[in-house]
């Protein structure tokens, strides 16, 4: 496992390191494990774009920090999840953090076994949101009249949508750019585009953090494996 964290505050380092590490001993056993910790983005970025499993990124840096941060590590390392932490967590910290593209949102706050399970999913190409910011009641919403209920949305993500549609939408979710899906799945950035459109209408969501609530709400985002 490759781990980078990005954290000014080098007290966390070692702590994080010890964390991971013996995660990767349980995860991947015999595969060897390589740690980098620097202290800001503009070393994150001068440091070599090797195949990382997890960019670790505090939200609070000094120079470039939050979301402009998030995108320029992301520009770096666009294949490899970035999760980030920061010792506030209100629902629009969480909902921007979200919507920039993260992997995850982890608050400084969780004990070291929340944490642990918290990255446990991202390392499985899943999106964690705390449970706090999903329940909220500025995210919560009433549903529209004519919106699928939540005992039928988990049938409609595994039949309704086409095999394109729940690979780029299983994507998306995941914080992967537009650009990098439509690589991935060699088809236009532009129809990449009006997969999501279709598909987040159709669940009833304004964006991606929307569809991440609806497709959690529903219990099915194992479903949304690509083929």
């Amino acid at each position: 496992m490759k781990v980078l964290l990005v954290d000014d505050h080098e007290i966390v380092w070692n702590g994080t390191r010890l964390l991971l590490e013996r995660m990767a001993a349980e995860i991947e056993p015999g595969r060897p494990f390589v740690f980098d910790a620097v202290r800001d983005v503009e070393a994150a970025c001068r440091l070599a774009a090797t195949d990382l499993d997890l960019v670790l990124l505090d939200y609070h840096l000094p120079q470039l920090s939050g979301v402009a941060a998030l995108r320029a590590i992301k520009a770096q390392y666009e294949a490899t999840p970035v999760c980030m932490q920061s010792a506030e967590s209100s629902p629009q910290r969480v909902r921007e953090v979200i919507e920039a593209g993260a992997a995850g949102f982890v608050p400084k706050s969780y004990r070291l076994e929340d944490m642990e399970a918290a990255l446990r999913v991202v390392l499985r190409h899943r999106v964690y949101l705390p449970a706090e910011f999903v329940l909220a009641d500025d995210v919560t919403r009433a549903r529209d009249q004519d919106e699928l209920p939540r005992e039928d949305l988990a049938r409609f993500l595994r039949v309704e949508l086409s095999p394109r549609q729940r690979e780029v939408l299983a994507l998306a979710i995941r914080g992967t750019p537009v650009k990098l899906i439509a690589r991935q799945l060699s088809i236009a950035e532009g129809t990449v585009k009006v997969h999501l459109s279709m598909v987040y209408r159709a669940l009833g969501a304004r964006n991606r953090t929307d569809a991440l609530c609806r497709v959690f709400d529903a219990q099915a985002a194992w479903a949304l494996e690509p083929a």
